[in-house]
């Protein structure tokens, strides 16, 4: 049987990654890839390794997949656009965006789905090559993802389908757990270098922590995992260390430190119920929270 082809409207470094790895498992075939100009599409081509640049999808896309990689807010009005251009629509439509529901496309079809990457894509070389077991949840209908995952599977990923009451919610999920993250280490960075540590040396201790952190998150319910002074309600610790955040850093990063330590004392709370020394902690946070 031969290999769908798909077209790729919105080349990024996303979409770019995944079209490298769908084709170099031999999953589908590569065809048109159209970016805001020609020298884009040309330098996402030369970085799947497959495919032919163009500045527009024209003509018939019967028969043949259509994977839009375009800003969440520009999906609507792609599809409508392309709907009216086109000859004939697409056997299979899909976007990447962890937030707008798959109907956004149905202009240009019924067998549509989305499909969310669960997977940094910051660096597209690093992410093909760490895309292995990489979850990629999808919702569209049954036609859709019923052929979209055989091919992701092919892929590395494991494919999961799901039926989202508020996609929003779903991708305000991710943000938490993947941006936030990062957000989490560059403070942690920061403070580690203030405090005298080599930042080669802080970038690796503290991310082996965080893998630590996760590793236990992945096993247990989050309130059993939580661990630290503030955990404790250890006063004094908190005290100290609350203390050399606010010697050390600007007052925006401060209240920064502040609102994760005051999210987890509550946190805290959920787990081994109220503490004696918990109403000083969040008088302690608030009211730094309040003079910044």
């Amino acid at each position: 049987m031969s290999l769908s082809r798909v077209h790729i409207l919105g080349c990024g470094r996303t979409a770019r990654s995944l079209a490298r790895v769908l084709h170099e498992s031999g999953a589908v075939r590569i065809g048109q890839v159209v970016n805001r100009t020609l020298a884009s599409s040309t330098e996402a081509v030369e970085f799947i390794g497959s495919g032919t640049p163009a500045d527009s999808l024209e003509g018939s896309l019967a028969g043949d997949w259509l994977m839009m990689g375009l800003p969440d807010g520009e999906l609507a009005e792609a599809a409508e656009r392309l709907a009216e251009r086109l000859s004939a629509e697409p056997a299979l439509v899909f976007h990447l965006s962890g937030s707008v529901p798959s109907e956004v496309l149905s202009p240009l079809g019924k067998c549509r789905a989305s499909v969310h990457p669960l997977r940094a894509f910051s660096d597209p070389e690093w992410a093909v090559a760490n895309f292995g077991d990489t979850w990629c949840v999808a919702e569209g209908s049954a036609s859709a993802l019923a052929a979209l995952g055989p091919v992701f599977e092919c892929g590395g990923a494991r494919f999961v389908t799901f039926a989202p009451a508020d996609k929003a919610a779903w991708h305000a999920a991710t943000v938490a757990a993947s941006n936030f993250l990062v957000v989490i280490n560059s403070l942690a960075r920061e403070l580690a270098v203030k405090a005298g540590v080599d930042e080669e040396d802080a970038r690796r201790m503290l991310a082996d922590l965080q893998k630590g952190t996760l590793a236990s998150l992945a096993e247990m319910p989050a309130t059993q995992a939580l661990t630290g002074p503030f955990e404790r309600a250890d006063l004094a610790a908190c005290r100290r260390l609350h203390g050399a955040v606010h010697g050390a850093l600007d007052a925006s990063r401060s209240a920064l430190f502040d609102a994760l330590a005051h999210a987890t004392v509550e946190l805290a709370k959920d787990k081994r119920g109220r503490r004696e020394a918990d109403g000083e902690l969040l008088t302690m946070l608030s009211a730094t929270s309040r003079r910044d």
